[in-house]
């Protein structure tokens, strides 16, 4: 029974692993490439934390990306406290990556808080998807797009230096 039980969970990890690496193939297939000043945003779809699944085609003004706990913090706590229509008045669409937790944490404590919100974020599952995007250690990253092209990638730290970039 235990080797059983052990070839059964091997078997289930190699079949997982192979699906993983997968998912971030298809990035690549698809043209993407590693966003810089003056790059162009290709389309992309990704879910909001309810799993409805968002194609953005046209980019936003701003892309607000999070990429770890503290960052999200910064825009759970930032976003809560702006009207409904705070996002959509200024052109913004924010963006988290939780590739790097494990899919059985994301689904019990990340996803059933962040469905608390009174915002929408898309949600990234792909780390190669991911890794496309610029960013600094515990900082938001802002790209600042006009007609899908990138002008601009700022980092920000803070909710001051974060609401300067949106309102300023």
């Amino acid at each position: 029974m235990k080797r059983l039980t052990t070839k059964l969970i091997w078997g289930l990890f190699l079949s997982l692993l192979f699906t993983l690496s997968s998912l971030g193939d298809s990035y690549t297939k698809k043209g993407y490439k590693m966003i810089e000043q003056n790059s162009t945003i290709e389309p992309f779809t990704l879910n909001d934390q309810f799993g409805k699944e968002h194609t953005l085609e046209k980019m936003p003004k701003l892309l607000i990306c999070s990429f770890g706990k503290a960052t999200g913090v910064l825009i759970s706590n930032y976003f809560n406290a702006q009207d409904a229509d705070y996002l959509a008045k200024h052109d913004i669409k924010l963006m988290a990556d939780v590739s790097s937790v494990p899919s059985l944490l994301r689904s019990t404590f990340i996803l059933p808080k962040m469905k608390k919100y009174s915002f929408e974020i898309l949600i990234s599952t792909d780390s190669k998807f991911s890794e496309l995007f610029p960013k600094e250690e515990d900082k938001l990253t802002v790209l600042k797009i006009e007609n899908g092209v990138v002008k601009e990638t700022v980092f920000v730290s803070n909710e001051v230096e974060l609401k300067e970039i949106v309102e300023g």
